[in-house]
């Protein structure tokens, strides 16, 4: 394994990095489940999970990675649901911005299309589910 500029493994500067990134937009939780999250919804959460860690190819030392992240962003529903989310897509589009590195260790990220699950109900949990494809040198 690898390590960064800090002296820490290349992937936990990847995750890092998305983490910061998407902590800008609203709180962000690693690993997170929603269950048992309505209970202490105040705002928006985003929820990021590592859902897969691929080796594509490799040259000596060095291969080339991608890292599969979903990207869960959460919210309590009510009647501004629908532009809440879309509101909170675009800043974490923004966020992610594919113009710029997440970290030396990666060679580019793109952010698929977003799928929406907005609950039925009033005071239930709504969602706008992406994935994030990062490609890296480690």
């Amino acid at each position: 394994m690898s390590t960064g500029l800090n002296g820490e493994l290349s992937e936990q500067a990847i995750l890092t990095s998305v983490i910061e990134r998407l902590s800008s937009v609203a709180e962000t939780k690693l690993d997170y489940s929603a269950t048992g999250l309505y209970d202490s919804l105040d705002g928006p959460v985003i929820l990021v999970r590592l859902e897969s860690l691929a080796e594509t190819a490799r040259q000596g030392e060095k291969g080339r990675f991608e890292l599969q992240f979903a990207v869960n962003a959460v919210i309590r529903t009510s009647e501004q649901t629908t532009l809440e989310l879309m509101t909170l897509v675009r800043k974490i589009r923004t966020a992610l911005n594919s113009a710029e590195k997440l970290c030396p260790e990666t060679r580019k990220h793109v952010l698929s299309d977003t799928r929406f699950d907005i609950a039925s109900d009033h005071d239930q949990l709504s969602f706008a589910v992406s994935t994030l494809m990062v490609e890296a040198i480690l």
